[in-house]
């Protein structure tokens, strides 16, 4: 963003020997309605800014970040989505060969099932979204 310091919304103060402009940047939620549902790919935030002046020099510059408040609620619409997830087994099947190197080389087959494992061993987990019909859907696994 570029905008003067007397632009819109710019409040001026002053303090013994110092000139003070004072602005605030707000970016919300924008959301698109499509065939399939809504959506929406905007961050939120709330930007307070100030610019400091003594005499013709900038001092600082300092700016704080609020806390957001009444976040709008995520949207959400009914439809299918089609998921597949596979349990890699991370199998070595040579000597000296690294587990992490080879984990997603093989997987379990439905013979496997069900698969046991020790607690703290690492699990394996492929998921893919199959037939999306938007480029932009992305799965985010947390």
């Amino acid at each position: 963003f570029q905008f003067g310091v007397t632009a819109c919304g710019t409040t001026f103060m002053e303090e013994p020997g110092v000139i003070i402009y004072e602005n605030r940047m707000t970016s919300s939620y924008q959301v698109g309605v499509g065939p399939r549902g809504s959506i929406t790919r905007d961050s939120h935030f709330d930007f307070l800014f100030q610019c400091r002046y003594i005499g013709t020099d900038v001092e600082t510059v300092i700016v704080e970040i609020l806390p957001l408040q009444n976040l709008p609620l995520p949207v959400s619409a009914m439809g299918p989505i089609n998921v597949v997830m596979r349990l890699a087994n991370g199998r070595c099947l040579t000597k000296g060969c690294n587990e992490l190197d080879v984990a997603y080389t093989s997987f379990y087959t439905e013979a496997d099932y069900p698969v046991t494992k020790v607690l703290r061993d690492p699990v394996y987990v492929e998921v893919q979204l199959l037939k999306k019909t938007d480029p932009m859907l992305v799965l985010t696994l947390d």
